[in-house]
């Protein structure tokens, strides 16, 4: 699994953002939808209204922050600083795609599928959405054999 290539990181708003996961679990880094993390993890906390709001973080710097945690191996980490893309770019098939790698990282296979399949309805040319798509879907099959 792969992420998109992006921009530089502004490693201003990294820091920013590495302070508030280290001060408090739940930063606006996840999202409060239902079944969008798993069962296993324990609920976070409501979010700090300061970082929701903070002017400096578009899309794409989430997005940037979404990939460092993925390779670092905070996947959930790198899932919620995704959705936080979604939510200032609600049609950003590489967000989508982040979050489909992710989930494929932590073998949830159905809302990898799911991210996958957002991204390449947003961006049907998306060749790494597409290999990612077909590997979670392989993955999913192979464990249920």
């Amino acid at each position: 699994m792969r992420l998109a290539a992006g921009a530089p990181i502004n490693v201003r708003n990294i820091v920013v953002c590495l302070v508030c996961l280290l001060g408090s679990a739940a930063c606006g880094f996840f999202s409060d939808e239902p079944g969008t993390q798993p069962s296993k993890r324990a609920a976070p906390q409501a979010p700090s209204p300061g970082v929701q709001n903070y002017p400096a973080f578009n899309a794409g710097q989430w997005l940037n922050l979404s990939r460092s945690l993925y390779q670092e191996g905070k996947f959930l980490e790198s899932i919620g600083a995704a959705q936080t893309a979604l939510r200032a770019k609600p049609d950003y098939a590489e967000a989508y795609n982040n979050i489909g790698a992710a989930y494929a990282a932590l073998r949830l296979w159905d809302p990898a599928i799911q991210a996958d399949q957002q991204a390449l309805q947003l961006e049907p040319a998306m060749q790494l959405a597409r290999n990612n798509l077909a590997w979670a879907v392989r993955q999913k099959a192979l464990e249920q054999h």
